[in-house]
């Protein structure tokens, strides 16, 4: 996780808990019909939006994140080491680079040929 992102995870769960104390404290004083409902979805909110800011915080403070540039190197080190990525017998790369020059001749002609017959 990139330093930036622990930073929007920090704003985005102040603001969630920032929202929840709103609608607790609104709930308690208002007392509307489930004010019961409001004080738990309220709470719920808080305690999600702490958590989340107390996770980056901590994680920004232990220097548990990956730099942008970091992080870009080890996914192209990531993309290199990858066993899903086998290269192609080369009778396979050869017949797949032949095909199209079929289908030209199948056509009608190469592509420097003026198809109109003119």
């Amino acid at each position: 996780m990139t330093k930036s992102r622990l930073f929007i995870y920090i704003i985005a769960g102040g603001y969630v808990a920032y929202t929840g104390a709103g609608l607790v404290k609104s709930a308690v004083s208002q007392r509307p019909d489930h004010y019961m409902l409001y004080l738990v979805i309220g709470l719920l909110f808080v305690v999600i939006g702490a958590f989340f800011v107390i996770k980056s915080f901590l994680k920004l403070s232990r220097g548990e994140y990956a730099e942008a540039a970091d992080r870009f190197d080890e996914g192209r080190t990531d993309l290199a080491e990858d066993s899903r990525t086998e290269e192609l017998p080369k009778e396979v790369s050869k017949k797949a680079d032949k095909e199209p020059e079929r289908e030209r001749e199948q056509e009608g002609g190469t592509d420097n040929e003026d198809r109109n017959g003119v």
